[in-house]
């Protein structure tokens, strides 16, 4: 058994009840680190102090594997389990001694990708039909990122700065006669599903608007269902993330880890210190 506390310095401390628990759950960047270039030492002796003490910890991260794993370096001996779930809940990670190792992936089908990239594509067309610049970014697993603020001064903002990146891009939306991000994840739930994409998971965090296939709460049932086959649920379950409220107008991407599944874990918001 472990007992959660302050993870990072830099993060203003948690108000979290006096209770014991045998499974963490929580977001990565911004939450358990507060950016991807900061020194996760402290981070890592946790956790592998937490799964020496038989505590199962789930690291949810919209990045991949290589990201986390290269800033944790965590190499738990057990009985707890490590978990890294990545990629917006497209991918899981069981990190023993030797390394990261695959247990769990969504592979897109051939339609699929051509429908991300439809859908992509007709997100950015719709965009610049408003007025809006905007360009498809990246193609990460099961997912298209585009760039709402292509500018160099955004080209890579830290969480620290969130508030005034939500200040510009909203700015910059309202420029274009577009009211909020909101509207701009309608617009691409509109665009993937004329795409051909079923169940577009669209996502932000402010700068980018994502199309996928998965999201977060792919990676918390993941979670919940391992859990729940030891017998860990309800309150022996804590939930950690920095965006489980909204986020320039639209659910944070942590709130999606809040799934029925974990209806009864303890649920904590961490901040990140400016």
């Amino acid at each position: 058994m472990g007992r959660w506390g302050v993870i990072s310095r830099r993060h203003r401390a948690a108000v979290v009840p006096d209770e014991t628990f045998e499974a963490l759950v929580f977001d990565w960047d911004g939450t358990a680190v507060p950016d991807r270039q900061a020194d996760a030492d402290a981070v890592r002796d946790r956790i592998e102090a937490l799964c020496a003490a038989g505590v199962h910890v789930f690291a949810v991260s919209g990045t991949h594997v290589e990201n986390i794993d290269g800033q944790l370096k965590a190499r738990p001996q057990g009985p707890g389990r490590l978990y890294l779930c990545c990629n917006r809940g497209s991918e899981v990670f069981e990190v023993t001694g030797k390394g990261p190792a695959l247990v769990a992936r969504r592979t897109a089908s051939t339609e699929e990708d051509r429908a991300l990239d439809r859908a992509g594509e007709g997100t950015v067309e719709r965009l610049q039909a408003r007025g809006l610049e905007a360009k498809v970014v990246s193609q990460r697993l099961n997912r298209r990122k585009i760039d709402l603020i292509p500018l160099r001064a955004w080209a890579d903002p830290k969480k620290s700065e969130i508030a005034l990146l939500a200040e510009a891009v909203t700015a910059r939306l309202a420029s274009a006669g577009i009211a909020d991000l909101a509207e701009v994840v309608a617009l691409a739930d509109d665009a993937a599903r004329a795409g051909g994409l079923v169940d577009p998971r669209i996502t932000s965090d402010v700068k980018h608007v994502e199309i996928g296939l998965t999201d977060k709460s792919d990676s918390a049932r993941f979670a919940a269902s391992w859990l729940a086959e030891r017998g860990v649920t309800g309150r022996l379950v804590l939930i950690g993330g920095d965006e489980l409220g909204p986020v320039g107008g639209v659910p944070g991407s942590d709130s999606l880890m809040l799934v029925d599944t974990l209806a009864r874990a303890t649920v904590v918001s961490v901040g990140i210190e400016p």
